[in-house]
């Protein structure tokens, strides 16, 4: 009888093993790197919340939010990636480099004697700590990897590449989203000006001649706060803006209320409105009296009462005084300028008294019509 001898796998070999072992490998593997993407990501989501406070540099908002609002979805591109573990060994190379370039730049920003770097956004952190977990994060990437003595083979999942497409694709977004949401972006996709980083917006009438009323969609009413921006946008208007503690539009008010009384009464198709502009000083009655603080400026007639919303400070030279047709913008009148009622035309003052019957004091300098006047 011939006995037949198999060779029985010994544990040498690591071949039979391996796919017992693979799961513990790959944890091992990726431990490390999901540690590294969670801090990116972390840099990245405190950038983005703090992205509204950051200082742009002058010139086209747009232009300068790109730079940063790049690095923010950089870092959260790498940081899915890195937490995806789909094709580790580029992964930790290109994170071996990022790394390195943030030491460098952290390591300048110490130099200098910076006392935040701005790499965690509105958490500030001294340059040299930065630093320090740059470098550290760089030689734990590179030295910090167990060889692989079994010659474990990746998994299917480690190979695609599909993830990384995805992580890429959410990168771009968060930074378009973060770059677009900037206050002095906003302003400046608005048509208007702005100041202190976008937090103050300016409003600029002889700016928007022949265009349309930028600030419509800000337009609310005094009673109800619901937006009187699609009414404004109709027909044709007179609008004025003005400060509760501009004396100037004290005396401005009472000559436009009497402009909605007349065109009221003869026909005119011209409405007028009086928008406030926050915030007060003091207060100016509404058309009623009531609801503010203050002196009975206000008193009955047909005109519409609004408010400019609270979701800027804004900054006008009041009163400040347009003419609407559909929302565009065809006159512009400022300070003592606007209390000319001759730069609206017959069409809209109809018959009665202009502003020298009213004002005889009153020295008539000129309006803004996009052209001679």
């Amino acid at each position: 009888m011939t006995a037949t001898l198999q060779r029985v796998p010994t544990p040498a070999s690591g071949e039979e093993l391996a796919p017992a072992n693979r799961a513990g490998e790959s944890r091992e593997r990726r431990g490390l790197p999901c540690v590294v993407g969670t801090t990116v990501l972390a840099a990245a989501a405190l950038k983005s919340w703090g992205f509204d406070l950051l200082p742009l540099a002058h010139g086209s908002p747009a232009l300068a939010a790109i730079g940063p609002a790049s690095l923010i979805a950089w870092e959260t591109f790498l940081g899915l990636w890195l937490l995806s573990g789909t094709l580790p060994t580029a992964a930790r190379r290109v994170a071996i480099g990022c790394f390195g370039v943030f030491a460098c730049y952290t390591f300048y920003e110490a130099l200098a004697g910076k006392a935040d770097c701005g790499c965690f956004g509105q958490v500030h952190v001294n340059p040299w700590l930065t630093f320090i977990l740059d470098v550290s994060i760089v030689l734990a990437l590179t030295f910090l990897r167990k060889p692989d003595a079994r010659k474990v083979p990746p998994s299917r999942w480690a190979q695609r590449k599909w993830p990384v497409a995805a992580a890429a694709a959410i990168g771009l977004l968060v930074g378009a989203t973060v770059a677009m949401l900037h206050p002095k972006v906003v302003a400046a996709a608005n048509g208007l000006a702005s100041a202190d980083n976008g937090r103050i917006v300016i409003l600029e009438p002889h700016q928007w001649l022949h265009h349309r009323l930028p600030v419509l969609k800000h337009i609310v009413s005094q009673r109800s706060n619901r937006s009187l921006g699609r009414q404004l946008a109709t027909g044709n208007w007179v609008i004025m803006f003005y400060h509760a503690s501009c004396e100037e539009c004290r005396h401005t008010i009472p000559i436009y209320e009497n402009l909605a009384r007349q065109n009221a009464a003869s026909g005119t198709d011209t409405h007028v409105a009086f928008i406030r502009v926050p915030p007060d000083l003091t207060g100016l009655g509404a058309a009623t009296g009531s609801g503010t603080a203050g002196p009975q400026i206000f008193h009955a007639s047909p005109a519409l009462h609004g408010n400019l919303d609270n979701s800027h400070q804004w900054f006008a030279t009041t009163p400040a005084v347009m003419q609407l047709r559909d929302g565009t913008v065809l006159r512009a009148a400022t300070g003592s300028r606007a209390m000319n009622l001759k730069w609206l035309g017959t069409t809209v003052t109809g018959q009665g008294p202009g502003i020298k019957e009213q004002w005889p004091e009153y020295k008539d300098d000129g309006v803004s019509d996009g052209r001679s006047s």
